[in-house]
């Protein structure tokens, strides 16, 4: 299942309803919800909070998505970083990337130009998209 790929591309919509793709890093919480962390600032972060919904689908770390992959339906909602969910996520993308998130967060201390860290929950649909 997707939540299980090293990478996902999450597509979240402009408000002129373009989609836009994004690949990120991806760990389940429990049953149907996923979840990341990423800079509150960021586009992604704006655009899930002007249109909850969303879709990802499975791809390389360069967002390729991958052939045959399956695309997956879901509502994303911001979780900010002092919120108890907001651990659950970090503990799960550090038990999953290990080595990786301790280097990309060390180095994220230096840049704060995407403000500071919160959280996407992503509670997807049980059924697949056709």
């Amino acid at each position: 299942m997707t939540k299980d790929e090293r990478y996902v591309s999450l597509s979240t919509w402009t408000k002129e309803g373009k989609r836009k793709r994004t690949p990120i890093w991806i760990a389940s919480i429990d049953g149907d919800r996923v979840g990341f962390t990423t800079g509150k600032k960021t586009w992604k972060v704006r655009r899930i909070q002007r249109n909850p919904n969303v879709e990802i689908q499975s791809c390389s770390y360069k967002g390729e998505l991958h052939k045959d992959s399956e695309e997956f339906s879901g509502v994303a909602r911001v979780v900010d970083h002092g919120e108890k969910e907001y651990a659950l996520i970090d503990k799960a993308i550090r038990d999953k990337y290990g080595i990786q998130y301790l280097l990309i967060n060390f180095l994220g201390q230096f840049s704060k130009k995407h403000g500071e860290d919160c959280a996407i929950i992503i509670s997807l649909e049980k059924e697949k998209l056709a």
